[in-house]
This record gives structure tokens, C-alpha cells and sequence, in this order.
């Protein structure tokens, strides 16, 4: 007859919960949504993807990546803010997130108010492209090109108030060329747009336009932030090659955000996973080849961030007259 000690039992089972520290507190004990408020293809979308299954290891549960785009990413946001506060429904957003609703009247929603931050993951430059076939070879043509040709050039974003609409909607203000606005869902219909000839440029990021310029589908014309980019080396500063770009710039970022009033011990355990999952060495090495500038501060800093971001960029729409349906 086989005889149990209690104690031991009891016991061991203490030692294994102090094993799986994902459920030592409860959180999680069930699989996470990280909601992309946009369709695949830009660089939210493949973060959540490169990141989620390293989170998953680290925290005993799936994270599932779904894809909740339109509204220049204000459906997929509003979704995460109305959602329950339970760490179980999280926002994998770029800098629309909080851009999109200040283009709109009414504000639908005030982003740095009704999301926690749990942590940046990281900062994106954006870059402007052409089809591999377009007249401009380089950034002067460029410019001779949108002059020569007001009002019939089209450029294609990922939705209104998105970086993606900004780009032009700057290029246009600073320059007076009259590019044309056509709104998709994502950085990866944009692109898809571009290379069928819908549209004539894209204002894009980095992760979302590098496969093209690598297949030799589209070129790149110039880095829209002001620095070169070591993944296009030789290629222009936007901001430098005409006095009326000084100034220019325009980037994205990824973050992890929940609801405001999610609780701090999720909050901590999904910034602990992502900070796991962005530092594994293959993670890091693609992250960095995409153009990735990692971030990864505390949740109090990105909180900090996102509301410094919403002051600067609602500031400069309001100064361009930048409206949703522009």
C-alpha cells in the first residue's frame, strides 16, 4: 500500500507554484489578446509577431495577435480602452494611437487619459518611397516632380491622422506641392496600393516599406527623420535637401498599453514579458535589421511619453490644420 505524507505533498505543491512564476499571482491564467489597430503589414503588426511568442514562454499563457484596423486606428484603440481592465486585452500601438483622434471633430477619446503604458518598445523612422519605376531616381527630381505635377500625384497612408497621412499632409504645407490623400487600413495595403499603381508615393515606416526596397519593388527617396538610416545607407535627409523641409520630421513608435485602470501587478508582468521577449538575442538582431530603435523604459516613463507625444503632435495638427477628412 502505497502512503502519502500530507505534508509533503502540500508542500511540493508550494515549490511547484513558486516554479511557474507567471500564475504565482494569479495573472495570467488564461491566453492575452494584443490587439493591432491595423491591418498586417506595418510595424505594430510585425513587433506583436517578432515579440508574442517569447511573451507567451514568459508568461505561461498565449498571446494572440488579432488585427482590429479602420478609423485610423481608433476602432481597434477604442476596443482596448472600453475593455475590461484585467491585463487580459492589451494595445500593441503605434503613434496613431493618440494622432488619429486629435484629427478628428469630435475628439473621440483622449489617449494618454484612458490608457496605461507598459512600456515603449521602441522608435521607427519613416522613409519615403516610389515604385521602382517612378520618374524621380532622387530626392531632387523628387521635389521637381510634385512641382511639375500639382494636384495629380496621389500619395497613400495608413489611415487618416495616421504618421503615414502627416508625411504628405507636412510635404504639402512646407513645400505648397498638392499631393493628394488616399486612405487604406494599414502600412501593408498602402504599400499594396503603391506597387499597383493606385498611388504614386508613401510617406511610410521603416519595417512596413523594407521588404519592397529589398525586392526592388519600390526605392527609397529620402529618411524622414533627421538622421541617415544605417539600413539604407547613401540614401538623403528630407529635412536637408530644401530649406523649406528644415524642421521635417516624422517617426512612429510601438507600445504596449492597457486600460487606465488596469492594476499594476499585470501592467508590471506584461512590461517584464515584453522587455523578455524584445532582449531575446534573435529578437533584438530583427528588430534592429527592420530599423527598431529600442526603448523598453518602465511604465511610469511611457505614461510620461505618450502624454509629452500628444501635446507635440496636437500641437503641430492644430497649427497645419490637419483634419481627419483631409
Amino acid at each position: 500500500m502505497i502512503v502519502f505524507d500530507r505534508r509533503a505533498v502540500l508542500a511540493g505543491l508550494g515549490a511547484a507554484a513558486l516554479a511557474r512564476p507567471a500564475r504565482a499571482q494569479g495573472f495570467p491564467d488564461r491566453p492575452i489578446t494584443l490587439v493591432v489597430p491595423f491591418a498586417p503589414g506595418g510595424s505594430p503588426d510585425i513587433a506583436s509577431r517578432i515579440v508574442a511568442p517569447k511573451m507567451s514562454e514568459r508568461l505561461g499563457q498565449s498571446c494572440v495577435v488579432e488585427n482590429r484596423s479602420g478609423a485610423g486606428s481608433t476602432i481597434g484603440t477604442r476596443s482596448v480602452i472600453q475593455a475590461r481592465p484585467d491585463g487580459y486585452t492589451g494595445l500593441m500601438g503605434s503613434i496613431s494611437i493618440m494622432m488619429a483622434p486629435l484629427t478628428m471633430d469630435p475628439v473621440p477619446f483622449d489617449t494618454a487619459a484612458s490608457l496605461r503604458v507598459a512600456t515603449v518598445l521602441g522608435v521607427v523612422p519613416y522613409v519615403l518611397v516610389v515604385r521602382a519605376d517612378a520618374p524621380p531616381k532622387d530626392l531632387a527630381a523628387f521635389h521637381a516632380w510634385t512641382a511639375a505635377n500639382r494636384g495629380k500625384l496621389n500619395y497613400g497612408s495608413s489611415g487618416n491622422g495616421t504618421p503615414l497621412h502627416l508625411g504628405g499632409a507636412l510635404y504639402n504645407l512646407q513645400t505648397g506641392a498638392d499631393l493628394q490623400h488616399i486612405a487604406y487600413r494599414g502600412t501593408g495595403p498602402a504599400m499594396a496600393a503603391l506597387l499597383g499603381g493606385e498611388v504614386q508615393m508613401v510617406f511610410g515606416d521603416l519595417p512596413g516599406v523594407m521588404p519592397h526596397i529589398r525586392s526592388g519593388n519600390a526605392r527609397a527617396l529620402a529618411s524622414l527623420v533627421p538622421r541617415a538610416l544605417p539600413a539604407l545607407p547613401g540614401v538623403p535627409i528630407m529635412a536637408e535637401s530644401d530649406p523649406r523641409l528644415a524642421g521635417y520630421d516624422v517617426y512612429t513608435w510601438v507600445m504596449l498599453a492597457l486600460p487606465k485602470a488596469t492594476p499594476d501587478g499585470p501592467v508590471q508582468r506584461l512590461h517584464d514579458a515584453l522587455v523578455f521577449a524584445a532582449r531575446d538575442p534573435a529578437n533584438a538582431a530583427r528588430l534592429a535589421e527592420l530599423g527598431f530603435d529600442p526603448v523598453l523604459d518602465t511604465p511610469a516613463a511611457g505614461d510620461a511619453f505618450l502624454a509629452r507625444e500628444q501635446a507635440k503632435w496636437g500641437d503641430i495638427i492644430r497649427r497645419a490644420g490637419i483634419r481627419a477628412e483631409s
